[in-house]
C-alpha cells in the first residue's frame, strides 16, 4: 500500500513539473516576441533619427504590406503620427516621437527583465521537485 501512495505521490510531483515547464516555455516565448518587437522599435527609431536630420521633403518607401511597396514624398519630415496606446494617433515632432518610442523600448526591457525573473523562480521550483522525486525514487527503491 505504502508503495503506491509513494508511486502517486511521485506521479503528481511529475505532474507539477510538467505544468511549470509548460509555463516557462510560455514564458520564453514572450520573451522572444518582446525582443522581436524591441529590434522593430530600435529600426524605427533609427529611421525616424534619419529624419530628423533631413531638411525639407524627402522621397522614401513606404511598406504596403505583403511585401509590396510605394515611393511616396514625405513633404514635412520634422512631423510624425505616433500611435500612443489605445488605438490614438497624434501628430508629434520627430525628437518627441523618438522619445516616446524609447520610452517604450523601456518598458518592454523591464517587461522582459520581470519575465526572467518569473522564469529563475520557475528553474528553482522545478529543481527542488525534481530532487524530491529523486529522494522519493531513492526511498522507494531502497523498500
Amino acid at each position: 500500500m505504502a508503495a503506491e501512495e509513494a508511486t502517486k505521490k511521485i506521479r503528481e510531483k511529475l505532474y507539477v513539473l510538467q505544468q511549470l515547464q509548460n509555463e516557462s516555455e510560455a514564458i520564453q516565448r514572450r520573451i522572444l516576441e518582446l525582443e522581436v518587437v524591441q529590434s522593430e522599435l530600435n529600426k524605427t527609431i533609427e529611421s525616424l533619427e534619419y529624419f530628423e536630420s533631413l531638411d525639407g521633403s524627402v522621397e522614401a518607401l513606404m511598406n504596403l504590406g505583403g511585401g509590396v511597396f510605394a515611393y511616396v514624398d514625405v513633404k514635412d519630415s520634422k512631423k510624425m503620427l505616433v500611435d500612443v496606446g489605445a488605438g490614438v494617433i497624434v501628430e508629434r515632432e520627430v525628437k518627441d516621437a523618438i522619445e516616446t518610442l524609447k520610452k517604450k523600448k523601456e518598458r518592454i526591457q523591464q517587461n522582459i527583465v520581470r519575465l526572467e525573473q518569473v522564469l529563475q523562480q520557475l528553474a528553482a521550483q522545478a529543481e527542488k521537485i525534481q530532487a524530491e522525486i529523486a529522494e522519493m525514487v531513492k526511498e522507494q527503491e531502497k523498500k
